[in-house]
């Protein structure tokens, strides 16, 4: 029963997020219909709460000061495209189940470039989702990888 604990914190992990926490379950031996939900209700957790910190911090002041200038020229440069594509940018760079590019970097990279809260918190749980099958059909060998 510990193990599938150890599943959902490790969801909700930056770096390892529900990804990492399925295929590290898959590798333990556990129960992958039990650990999955674990994994991913541990990734979504963190996502208001991720928001929630950045607000109260003053993330999005910091980050403007830190990255503003460079961030801003590019954004004003590609505007018209960002706009058009920013929700379809944010899911498909969160539902890719590759390194770095989970939920705490999509949350980052909403709040850098002044996305909705609501509607980033929205996409980024589907991402979260989406990855999170992924990882699942992946580590039941049901997608071969080359």
């Amino acid at each position: 029963m510990l193990e599938y604990l150890y599943a959902f914190i490790a969801g909700g992990t930056p770096l390892i997020e529900g990804r990492l926490a399925i295929v590290g379950a898959a590798a333990a031996g556990l129960n992958l219909w039990y650990a999955m939900p674990l994994a991913l209700l541990g990734n979504l957790i963190i996502i208001p709460i991720t928001f929630k910190l950045f607000r109260l911090t003053h993330f999005s002041e910091f980050s403007h000061k830190f990255f503003g200038k460079k961030v801003q020229k590019k954004l004003d440069y590609y505007r018209k495209e960002f706009e058009r594509w920013e929700e379809l940018a944010l899911l498909i760079f969160t539902a890719i189940p590759v390194p770095v590019s989970g939920a705490y970097t999509a949350i980052l990279a909403s709040q850098i470039m002044g996305l909705k809260r609501r509607k980033s918190m929205f996409i980024i749980g589907l991402g979260v989702v989406f990855a999170n099958i992924l990882a699942l059909l992946l580590s039941l060998g049901l997608i071969k990888l080359l």
